[in-house]
């Protein structure tokens, strides 16, 4: 079951072009594109004639052609054209998603189109695209569970193993004061470790010559997009009062879309402030940065394949999950919520 009455990532910006795109959200097929103008259209990923998907065919001015029969569908979802024949039957069309392109994503409404309000577009990603900054992003294919990389990115306490050689050291797990934090439906998760020798790249990067005082600022907003600022100063000089000496931080803003239960789209989104102008320094950290999501992506996809040989078998508790544990009770609850105002509404 997923969450729908939300935006959701379907592609970043630059992935949707004149060539369509076809993608699954939330176990529904989607066709992305633009029309000449640019628009972005998001259309169901399915011919309503024999169910070929779109996604194999071509743009032609703002319409989508099948590849099968040829049959033209317009952004709104209806057929404009049957080759042959010049009666349109009314049920020959297509379901429409509303769309709204923001911060270089093109977002996505996946509930009633109806209830589709633009304020509600989640806008993490704009912090990345500030005057001074530079910025590098992923969109990787996933096959877990969106609610495994939601674990993952509230309890970086993982990070002392499965990313040793960069990012990585056992103090975030031995000597991590954790504070979880609730605000409604939003979840903090902060992680402080203090005088500690830097891991490999914030050696690299930050330049330290003694040990640091250490941050991890996790925040998951509904229904699976998360905001985490990661940072460094020298030790003893009032890191956790902002006012610490030589501090090197960065953010990375992700945008979790469910495919199916077994699949996600993970958008990854890293900016910081230029703290060089050695952009080979950059590209390298970038490098580093993507060699952690594929860390990442490696753990959620080998976790997956146990849970498919045995979905029954409990996950148990330890300290570091109060944040997961609480998102999980949050999405919980909104599917509660959403499944009860979906069978009010149906009455």
């Amino acid at each position: 079951m997923f969450l729908r009455n939300y935006w959701y990532v379907g592609a970043y910006s630059d992935e949707v072009t004149c060539e369509p795109l076809g993608r699954v959200l939330l176990g529904e097929p989607v066709v992305l594109y633009r029309t000449e103008a640019g628009a972005p259209v998001a259309l169901e990923d399915r011919c309503a004639h024999r169910l070929l998907p779109l996604s194999m065919g071509k743009v032609i001015g703002d319409a989508i052609q099948c590849h099968y029969h040829a049959l033209e569908f317009d952004g709104t979802g209806a057929c404009v054209r049957i080759p042959g024949q010049e009666r349109i039957p009314p049920q020959m069309k297509v379901k429409s998603y509303p769309v709204v392109e923001r911060d270089n994503c093109v977002f996505v409404w996946m509930g009633d189109a109806k209830d589709a309000d633009e304020s509600k577009v989640p806008e993490i990603f704009g912090k990345l695209c500030q005057d001074g900054w530079s910025a590098t992003k992923v969109h990787c294919h996933v096959e877990g569970n969106y609610q495994l990389v939601i674990d993952n990115l509230l309890d970086l306490s993982h990070l002392a193993t499965v990313h040793a050689s960069t990012v990585g050291s056992m103090h975030v797990a031995d000597m991590a004061n954790v504070e979880t934090e609730r605000d409604g439906d939003r979840v903090k998760v902060s992680r402080w470790t203090m005088d500690v020798p830097a891991a490999k790249t914030y050696q690299q990067f930050g330049n330290y010559e003694s040990n640091i005082d250490r941050w991890q600022i996790s925040e998951f907003f509904p229904p699976s997009y998360f905001r985490i600022n990661n940072g460094s100063a020298v030790a003893g000089t009032g890191a956790r009062e902002g006012t610490g000496e030589k501090p090197w931080d960065f953010w990375v803003c992700h945008g979790i879309t469910p495919s199916t239960q077994d699949s996600t789209h993970y958008f990854w989104h890293l900016g910081h402030r230029l703290w060089t102008d050695n952009m080979a320094d950059v590209e390298e950290f970038y490098e580093q940065c993507y060699g952690v999501v594929g860390e990442d992506i490696a753990v959620f996809e080998a976790q997956q394949k146990t849970i498919n040989l045995d979905p029954a078998a409990p996950m148990r508790e330890i300290g570091y999950d109060a944040g997961p544990l609480l998102a999980r009770q949050i999405i919980d609850r909104l599917l509660e919520e959403e499944a009860a105002q979906k069978s009010g509404k149906a009455a």
